[in-house]
């Protein structure tokens, strides 16, 4: 259910974790803007209440590769090849 105010849609984090199809964590990080590639707009209520503006959680869900959105072909560098790089590292020390 979106929260309307001042004429724009928010949802909350619960409801933006099942519309993005990521975790609490993720969300939160997105909004901190902690990330280079995608950032949440969001507006804080109190000190622990956050609303995601649904127009920039749409965004993020469109951009985000992730094996929830069939996107993970799209990443720049895939799982597989991250897992090969920490272990060619290891074998140089």
């Amino acid at each position: 259910m979106a929260h309307n105010i001042d004429g724009v849609e928010y949802l909350t984090i619960a409801e933006a974790v099942e519309f993005i199809g990521c975790t609490d964590g993720w969300v939160r990080h997105l909004l901190r803007g902690e990330s280079q590639h995608v950032k949440l707009e969001g507006r804080q209520i109190g000190k622990r209440l956050w609303l995601v503006n649904k127009a920039s959680a749409a965004r993020a869900r469109d951009a985000l590769t992730t094996r929830a959105n069939g996107k993970r072909h799209l990443a720049k560098r895939p799982a597989a090849a991250r897992r090969k790089a920490k272990k060619a590292a290891r074998r140089r020390k």
